[in-house]
């Protein structure tokens, strides 16, 4: 009974076996002619616009203390507080009394002086003659000699005088030595003031142009200046934009004005200056202020997306690209110099016109062990235009 059961069963058996491998082989043929789907990314040149945007603060470019230099009495200020002034303009008048007092002194010094000097070189030209008839002695000539010196030098020393209480007259005027704005008075009229003192009686400073010194990281900058006329073409002129707090742009654009070549010890960075036209004053010392400086440009750049860059074990960044027979290359040591938004700005190991696979690359790992491979292009290639790159810019800068 159990033999006849077993005779049974084994057709049934073999039948299940036979469906089962017949199953497994139709699934192994699937398989082998079933290529990996990827997408890819097509790399189209495009210029590459390099900006950084750094920290700023507002200065002027130029910046005049103004200080008394006699001392006395203000009798009147000459200038409206917040307002712009000229090189040469009065700002201030001290009381002028004792200096003119002075100089009418010393002017009477220096008419006395010339008189007694007159009346020595007369009385020497009298001694001349007498000296010749033997009238007089030659110890009384030679006297005679030295008063006429000793009255000219005594007329140097009264007008050198006469000068000095002239200044000191003419700094009872205190004038503006620049074109600029300046803001409040430190004193009013019957303050006294002095010579030299450490408080200035106002502030003048040039607004136009006007400064933005910004500061950068030594290491980073060190790198820009290497990278010039390697990586990119450095930018020419016009190459900073401002922008303010709330995000607003200034209308004009600024130029580098200079770099300063010291490290400073405790942030480790350098400034850079940048100078703007400031007509309008709208830009106004001590702001806080964004600016974005073009370092240069990449002509026909290679952007390539991130997520299609991988790096080995060496540390090497590496690709796998699509060619047009459908094969997969995969290529190693590729050079990126900077990312932004995504993708990965490529200066070497692929090149323009290459299908940069961006998906799928799970099902490709074997090609990295150098065996061949192909790949089934799903939908048509992602591109980046120039416009999408160039927004892709401006919003990093914010």
């Amino acid at each position: 009974m159990r033999f006849n059961k077993l005779l049974l069963a084994l057709p049934v058996a073999c039948a299940g076996l036979l469906l089962l491998t017949s199953c497994d082989n139709g699934k192994s043929q699937d398989g082998n002619n079933q290529l990996p789907k990827v997408t890819v990314f097509k790399v189209e040149p495009l210029n590459y616009t390099l900006k950084i945007s750094l920290p700023g603060r507002v200065v002027a470019s130029q910046i005049a203390e103004i200080r008394p230099q006699v001392g006395g009495i203000v009798l009147k200020r000459e200038f409206d507080e917040s307002s712009n002034v000229k090189a040469g303009q009065s700002l201030y008048q001290i009381d002028p009394a004792i200096y003119q007092a002075n100089y009418d002194s010393a002017v009477a010094s220096v008419a006395s002086a010339k008189a007694n000097a007159n009346i020595a070189q007369l009385t020497l030209k009298r001694y001349a003659g007498l000296l010749n008839t033997k009238s007089i002695s030659q110890q009384d000539y030679d006297k005679a000699a030295a008063d006429v010196k000793q009255a000219e030098a005594a007329v140097l020393v009264a007008q050198a005088a006469e000068h000095t209480a002239k200044v000191n007259l003419e700094y009872t005027k205190v004038y503006s030595p620049i074109d600029g704005y300046i803001g409040k008075s430190s004193v009013t009229e019957g303050a006294l003031v002095s010579a030299g003192q450490s408080t200035p009686l106002a502030l003048v400073q040039q607004l136009d142009p006007i400064y933005v010194d910004m500061t950068e990281a030594a290491t980073r900058y060190n790198k820009y200046l290497q990278d010039e006329n390697v990586i990119y073409e450095p930018a020419k002129e016009n190459n900073v934009e401002l922008f303010f707090s709330d995000g607003t742009k200034y209308a004009l654009p600024g130029n580098i004005k200079f770099s300063d070549m010291t490290v400073n010890e405790t942030t480790g960075t350098v400034t850079l200056r940048s100078q703007f036209a400031n007509n309008e004053s709208k830009i106004l010392p001590g702001m806080f202020v964004k600016p974005q400086v073009t370092l240069g440009y990449i002509k026909n750049a290679i952007l390539v997306p991130q997520q299609g860059i991988t790096s080995n074990k060496m540390g090497q960044y590496t690709a796998k690209i699509l060619k047009a027979d459908n094969t997969v290359e995969y290529r190693q040591d590729i050079q990126v110099y900077t990312g932004i938004g995504g993708y990965w700005v490529v200066t070497k190991g692929i090149d323009v016109g290459e299908q940069v696979i961006v998906t799928g690359l799970l099902n490709l790992t074997a090609v990295e062990m150098g065996k061949p491979m192909k790949g089934q292009m799903v939908g048509d290639p992602t591109t980046l235009t120039q416009g999408q790159l160039d927004s892709i810019i401006q919003k990093s800068m914010k």
